[in-house]
């Protein structure tokens, strides 16, 4: 299949898209006012999640209904169609609506969390999840051991899964929350979205993988999130609000399940925001703060910043540093992998350092 097309369809649309989003919010005042934490100094549109997830949501559907039928995830079917397509795409309706509405009116973060589980379980019960672990000392771990009937429909029994939909629903909300956690400097959370969707790309294309749909799923958002990176790159034009963070995040989540549980591969991609984001939520935590809430100038992000680079000196940084870890993860066995993710961890500790240090030292 030539992954090209959809690829510059996606990203065509969603900067079209981005464009009249951004004219839109422009005309009714939908922008993002300058605040303390804040690097922009003028009011920047924030709605720019809608562009993407439209791009993402018309070009897939095209693809998967239109264009080829064969490739599907699941042999089940809901309302005729693939059910774990048809999963993706109602979570990925919820969240993206949820989040607009907390763009707009901002929801407060009980409400986020509901509508971010709701989500969740709308892709456990189509089937989606983490089935097993690897193990890279021994057997990998089933985590399908216990199983709870919940309910019948149609002649399917559905189950609750233990210790597979804990863990579903945990990664999906990490994955949501990751991404917002990285949205608060120009460009990054659509930079770091673009590697790590087009690695899970070349991830399925291969040989060890070989998922076409996969493959197609993922190479559509890397678009979706580029088309919208044209106007995200600093200076930013147009923010992508929670609608576009949550939702890149949902949906790499996914696509990662959807892969083989590839967990470790999305984590060395995303290993830096990821272990950016648990430092804060402990700092947070130990500062006896919400650590889900709480705005601060804590993250990685903020120490380049304040260590004297400019913003698209930070993003490139750690562009290159996801970048490389990416290549490492698709080059490596699961022992590898979890060295790099260790070496990842210790990086991350001393680049903290290092910035914290420079900042002490300037005037």
């Amino acid at each position: 299949m030539n992954y090209l097309y959809p690829l510059i369809l996606a990203t065509a649309l969603s900067f079209a898209l981005t464009f009249l989003v951004r004219k839109i919010c422009l005309v009714y005042g939908l922008v993002s006012k300058p605040r303390s934490r804040d690097i922009h100094r003028k009011p920047v549109p924030r709605l720019g999640g809608v562009a993407i997830f439209s791009a993402f949501f018309l070009i897939s559907i095209i693809y998967f209904l239109v264009v080829d039928h064969n490739l599907i995830f699941s042999s089940s079917r809901w309302l005729g169609i693939d059910k774990h397509l048809m999963a993706i795409w109602i979570g990925a309706v919820i969240i993206t609506i949820s989040m607009l509405v907390d763009d707009l009116y901002n929801l407060k973060p009980w409400q986020k969390i509901s509508f971010q589980l709701m989500a969740a379980l709308v892709v456990i019960a189509s089937g989606i999840g983490i089935e097993t672990l690897t193990n890279p000392f021994g057997d990998k771990l089933n985590l399908n051991s216990i199983y709870l009937p919940i309910f019948k429909y149609h002649n399917v029994v559905y189950h609750f899964s233990l210790w597979s939909d804990l863990i579903t629903v945990v990664w999906l909300l990490g994955m949501m929350n990751i991404i917002n956690f990285v949205d608060g400097v120009d460009g990054l959370a659509g930079g770091v979205s673009v590697i790590a969707a087009f690695t899970v790309y070349l991830l399925s294309i291969s040989d060890k993988v070989n998922q076409p749909q996969t493959a197609l799923l993922a190479i559509i958002l890397a678009g979706s999130a580029l088309g919208f990176l044209l106007w995200n790159f600093p200076p930013a034009k147009i923010f992508m609000g929670d609608s576009g963070s949550m939702f890149l995040g949902f949906i790499l989540g996914i696509l990662t399940l959807i892969s083989g549980g590839k967990l470790a591969t999305v984590f060395l991609v995303l290993g830096f925001p990821i272990v950016d984001g648990l430092i804060v939520v402990v700092g947070r935590i130990i500062r006896r703060e919400n650590p889900f809430t709480t705005p601060d100038k804590t993250h990685l992000h903020h120490r380049f910043l304040k260590a004297g680079y400019t913003p698209r000196q930070a993003i490139l940084s750690i562009y290159a540093i996801s970048a490389a870890f990416a290549w490492v993860a698709l080059r490596s066995t699961t022992v590898n992998k979890i060295i790099a993710a260790i070496i990842l961890i210790i990086l991350v500790f001393i680049l903290t350092r290092l910035l914290n240090y420079k900042i002490k030292k300037l005037p």
